[in-house]
């Protein structure tokens, strides 16, 4: 059967005739063949085709080039300078000796610590500035101790079980008048495996002796100059992620819980609550960002009141999961094909003030169906959708 130009080109809102519908099936299965038959040509001997599938061809098969690669000697770091950086990708693991599960699950490369959806992020609220992280508390800190001798500043004490490190005292460029130290908190963030980093900014004269015991402020002697700093290290640390794995870390800022602020708890009566280690102006701002990030419609807000209304859909794996190549042609052709119903559920979020930490409670706003398997399910999901997306 032959198709016309005229016929292939068909205005909007014109069903296409069977015929089409078996044409564009079929060209479908040509291409596939096609593929399948690209991959054969370096197995397949065909004269004249050396030059495409031989051993020097463009499509030459290097299943094999890995036989041939070089061992290369170790990087070899002088002992003056740091080498936080420096550290082996995709290491092998060591195979057990006398060991047959070694042989049936075979031994792969710890997977890069690479970077999630959050990445580094600089939050602010009343005054108050922080970096967020997704390292643990471990990890970051040597990409932090690394910045500051970037930018050739000292280190005059740390300790990494606390989460605490001062610079030495430094003169900014241009300032004839004062001198500045810094001191780094690191503490756990909301996710587990992540961070917060807070900046602390001392400034003195210049002409004020150096004294061993310092007398840190509640807050920065110049907020402007803390916000710059902590502005180029979280430039600094977006810089470095790809070059640090999960092997680069502080064996000492390991003792920094790494769980994170925000744990799902269940009450005596049995019910989940989602559990904030952090105020509640902060926990207010990170829920109403978890809501915006995921999408959830938000009918109402009152922060007066601890309380958000919204209207949540349980996601499903069809909204998680693309469908495949013949997924996708049956169903544009009608096959498989079928839109069901989404269930809206109208919740409430009660966010509760408890004397420097939060709890968050979820439950329907129509009482007659409270007690529903599929409003409990839908509360409970809601619950660990905040406890997966809250930063």
């Amino acid at each position: 059967m032959q198709v016309s130009e005229a016929s292939a080109k068909l205005p909007a809102g014109i069903v296409a005739a069977p015929g089409l519908k078996i044409a564009a099936r079929a060209g479908c299965l040509v291409s596939l063949f096609t593929l399948c038959a690209c991959s054969m040509l370096s197995s397949v001997p065909i004269p004249g085709l050396d030059y495409i599938a031989g051993e020097e061809g463009l499509l030459r098969d290097r299943k094999a080039d890995y036989l041939e690669a070089e061992v290369l000697p170790r990087t070899t770091i002088p002992s003056e300078y740091d080498s936080y950086i420096i550290d082996d990708l995709m290491v092998i693991p060591q195979v057990p000796d006398n060991s047959t599960q070694a042989f049936l699950d075979a031994p792969r490369p710890r997977a890069f610590s690479g970077r999630s959806e959050r990445g580094v992020v600089i939050q602010r609220m009343s005054g108050d500035s922080w970096v967020v992280v997704d390292v643990s508390p471990s990890e970051v800190w040597p990409r932090i101790r690394d910045y500051w001798t970037s930018k050739s500043i000292g280190v005059a004490f740390e300790s990494p079980t606390r989460g605490v490190l001062d610079t030495g005292w430094f003169v900014l460029a241009g300032n004839s008048l004062t001198k500045e130290k810094i001191r780094v908190t690191v503490e756990p963030g909301f996710q587990n495996d992540s961070a917060e980093i807070r900046l602390l900014h001392l400034a003195v004269g210049q002409s004020i002796p150096v004294l061993d015991q310092v007398n840190w402020p509640e807050s920065s002697t110049d907020p402007e100059v803390e916000y710059d700093f902590l502005t180029d290290l979280s430039n600094y640390l977006v810089d470095v992620a790809d070059l640090y794995q999960a092997s680069t870390v502080s064996f000492l800022a390991e003792n920094i819980d790494g769980r994170g602020k925000a744990n799902i708890l269940s009450t005596p009566g049995g019910k989940d609550i989602l559990h904030l280690e952090a105020g509640f102006d902060r926990s207010w701002a990170a829920i109403d960002r978890a809501l915006r990030r995921a999408e959830i419609e938000i009918i109402a807000g009152s922060i007066d009141q601890g309380v958000f209304e919204v209207n949540y859909v349980i996601p499903t794996e069809t909204d998680e999961e693309e469908p495949g190549l013949f997924g996708k042609i049956f169903t544009l052709n009608g096959v498989f094909s079928k839109d069901e119903p989404q269930e809206y559920f109208s919740l409430q979020i009660q966010v509760l003030d408890l004397d420097g930490e939060v709890e968050v409670i979820i439950e329907s706003i129509n009482a007659t169906q409270q007690q529903s398997d599929s409003v409990i399910e839908a509360e409970n999901s809601l619950l660990r959708l905040l406890r997966n997306n809250i930063a």
